[in-house]
């Protein structure tokens, strides 16, 4: 079982307890745990099989939470979920796949109006009880019907990082049993789409059968839908598809272009090679019967006319056109990155020391970070006020003076109150060497409260940054409604940087959003909203969302050392 796996499992015994109205400390005990698991860099499997180093010495993982992860990695299972699970009518479970529906309204749902299931609940909205219900309005009812048909779905789309782990797992497996020449996982995955459907994996290999016995036998597998030769499908324990095919070396290039996509990029490229009196399929590109191209994805665009494309570019967006005159952009790599503008330490609601995130971000090859913990409206995470905030800056002065080659930037997360106003009084803000604004309350405001709330903001001169601009939370909570051409104008006249924030599980800005803003000449910063020295490593996919909106290291701040960052800041115009 890889850690996704286990911690969807506890989530999922969180969300079982909540709507059964247990203990709100162990339900939080079992979402912790979960975020601990998920953001792990080990593998658990192997610390089970292993021994080496006791469960217990993982933060926040007590020896009945041990105890569980062993049985979960042991048997696939985790007997208290079955327990739970079994409390409930069937149905009930499936409706948490429809946006906007947590734990708290499905139990609300089941209490009040007796739905027990998605037959349920469509009946309810068609009689007009479900927007009669404290907290369900109009706009709740029409994401409820939106969202009624995922509930059916038995596939859930896999956040990026998650997908990641079990790629990475299983090509590993792959490759360790030897006979595999080239590998690579293609698909949405390859163009880094923020959650994954399914995994597609390309090998070549002499001996293409046994590479099939090995991937059915891989002990993730449980469930073998197909296998032959060269191509085989399974699904693994934790749910997700995976589809291994064997192509011939010079086929290679044209299966990966092939089975990348996007398919609008592909019908694109289809109709270019018709026009040019060829045929183009996932065996190469023909010129009757015979193959003139296909070993590389390169030799294939290059007959075409066209230079090659990334792999995140290719959504039928204009890449083509710019791949046709040579102007596409120099995307930017994890490499330009020179600082983190988003992260939170023990002071609020992160998990580790100012000490221990800058190791961290040093060991990174990073030159300075933004500690960005969160403000005093944030009362949840410990929220910090004036005085406890200004202590904490005077400890990184104090740090800053004693370290070399590397800073702490004095920052804030700053919530914008739902009346508009900052969270914080100027002459607070004036003595931050970088601020990040964010909503976090009032998120059913109306479009026109949230705009005036972002815009007013972006248009403070102390204000650097809005962080993750359209507050969605993927597969949790869908963007609120928001003016973004506004706030992007908002942004392009006053210098304030919009926010590409890595976490997977925001990836916000959205990449369409991120290349709108970026025609319209606005700048950005990546980070990641770090909770643990672990999560640094999530600008891997702030960088992925720079790359699919055609951002280059000159679109954003932080690729810039630390001297040109301050100065282009808004805070430093005269």
């Amino acid at each position: 079982m890889q850690n996704p796996d286990i911690a969807r499992l506890f989530d999922e015994v969180a969300d079982l307890l909540e709507i059964q109205d247990a203990n709100p400390f162990r339900v939080r005990a079992y979402r912790n745990a979960a975020r601990t698991i998920r953001d792990y860099p080990e593998p658990l499997a192997d610390l089970v099989h292993e021994g080496t180093k006791p469960l217990t010495e993982i933060p926040g993982i007590g020896d009945d939470l041990a105890e569980k992860i062993t049985e979960i990695v042991t048997t696939g299972e985790l007997s208290l979920h079955k327990q739970l699970a079994k409390k409930l009518p069937a149905g009930l479970l499936d409706l948490l796949r429809i946006p906007g529906l947590g734990p708290k309204r499905v139990k609300l749902l089941h209490k009040k109006l007796k739905v027990k299931s998605a037959a349920d609940l469509a009946k309810a909205l068609d009689a007009g009880k479900v927007q009669k219900l404290k907290g369900f309005g109009p706009k709740m009812e029409e994401k409820l019907r939106a969202g009624l048909g995922q509930a059916q779905v038995t596939e859930r789309r896999m956040l990026l990082n998650e997908a990641e782990t079990q790629a990475d797992a299983t090509v590993a497996y792959l490759e360790a049993g030897g006979g595999i020449d080239r590998i690579a996982v293609a698909g949405s995955y390859r163009r880094r789409r923020e959650t994954i459907g399914d995994l597609d994996i390309l090998v070549t290999a002499d001996a293409s059968a046994a590479v099939m016995d090995r991937f059915t036998q891989y002990a993730e597998v449980a469930e073998i839908i197909s296998k032959g030769d060269t191509r085989a499908t399974v699904k693994l324990r934790g749910g997700l598809q995976v589809d291994l095919r064997a192509v011939e070396p010079a086929a290679y290039g044209a299966a990966l272009q092939y089975f990348t996509g996007s398919k609008a990029h592909n019908v694109e490229l289809r109709k270019i090679a018709q026009e040019q009196g060829y045929k183009l399929n996932e065996y190469g590109l023909f010129k009757g019967t015979r193959r003139i191209a296909g070993r590389t994805e390169e030799e294939i665009y290059a007959k075409l006319g066209l230079d090659w494309m990334p792999p995140e570019l290719r959504e039928a967006r204009g890449e083509i056109a710019l791949a046709r005159e040579h102007h596409l952009p120099h995307l930017v790599e994890l490499r330009d990155i020179r600082g983190d503008l988003q992260m939170h330490t023990a002071a609020t609601d992160g998990k580790a020391t100012i000490d221990e995130m800058a190791h961290a971000a040093r060991e990174l090859g990073y030159e300075y970070i933004a500690i960005t913990d969160h403000s005093k409206r944030v009362t949840m995470a410990r929220g910090l006020d004036p005085k406890r905030l200004r202590a904490q800056w005077r400890a990184l002065d104090e740090w800053n003076g004693a370290s070399e080659g590397f800073t702490i930037l004095k920052s804030i997360e700053l919530d914008i109150l739902e009346s508009g106003k900052l969270d914080l009084p100027d002459d607070v803000l004036a003595e931050a060497d970088y601020v990040v604004a964010t909503v976090h309350y009032g998120l059913n405001q109306t479009e026109k409260e949230l705009t005036r709330r972002l815009v007013g903001a972006a248009e403070h001169p102390l204000v650097d940054a809005i962080g993750h601009p359209t507050g969605r939370l993927l597969g949790k909570r869908e963007p609120y409604p928001l003016d973004f051409e506004a706030l992007t104008q908002a942004c392009v006249d006053t210098g304030c940087l919009l926010e590409l924030n890595g976490h997977p599980e925001r990836m916000d800005l959205p990449d369409t959003l991120a290349a709108a803003a970026r025609r319209h000449g606005a700048r950005f910063v990546l980070s990641t909203d770090s909770h643990q020295p672990g999560n640094l490593s999530f600008m891997k996919y702030a960088v992925d969302l720079a790359r699919r909106a055609g951002l280059e290291a000159g679109d954003i701040l932080n690729t810039r050392p630390l001297a040109e960052f301050s100065k282009a800041l808004k805070r430093a115009r005269p």
